[in-house]
């Protein structure tokens, strides 16, 4: 009797081989807990979907101010330092400076209100400056998109009086 001829039924007895026919025999002698499992599982997924809140998250990239949007806060430096004033990169990176911890000062704000908001600022790019992103959630697409500009347009006001 040779190797092969100890195979003969087509089942073998290495372990690192897996008999197909027999592990479908057990999935079958165990259908009623796997259907079981499967039904409680959905009821749990629609229970959760009837109960759960919509959520909707608006998202803006912040970008460096270009030369012109800070124009006449420069000429305004120049006129007033002259020569020493700053240059408009310095200027550049110290608005987006200041609009960065105004808004994240904004967002630790509303975190801890009694019904705290979702607004979040944080880098887009990993390991880079900027661009930044800056995230609120809200209970609608409009009223997260709409939010999220009334916070963008506070803080650049505040941070434009600052300056």
């Amino acid at each position: 009797m040779s190797v092969s001829d100890n195979n003969v039924s087509g089942r073998s007895n290495d372990p690192e081989q897996i008999d197909l026919i027999d592990l479908l025999m057990q999935l079958w002698r165990g259908k009623l807990t796997i259907i079981v499992a499967i039904v409680i599982a959905i009821a749990c997924a629609v229970g959760y979907l009837a109960v759960a809140k919509e959520k909707w998250t608006s998202t803006a990239i912040i970008t460096q101010p270009d030369v012109g949007q800070i124009a006449t806060y420069n000429n305004a430096l120049n006129v007033l330092y002259g020569a020493s004033a700053p240059k408009v990169t310095e200027l550049q990176t110290n608005v987006i400076g200041r609009f960065s911890t105004s808004f994240s000062a904004l967002a630790e704000t509303l975190d801890n209100q009694e019904k705290p908001e979702k607004l979040s600022i944080e880098q887009s790019v990993k390991g880079q400056q900027l661009p930044l992103a800056v995230s609120y959630v809200g209970a609608s697409p409009e009223d997260a998109q709409r939010q999220l500009a009334e916070y963008i347009q506070q803080t650049d006001e505040k941070v434009a009086k600052e300056l």
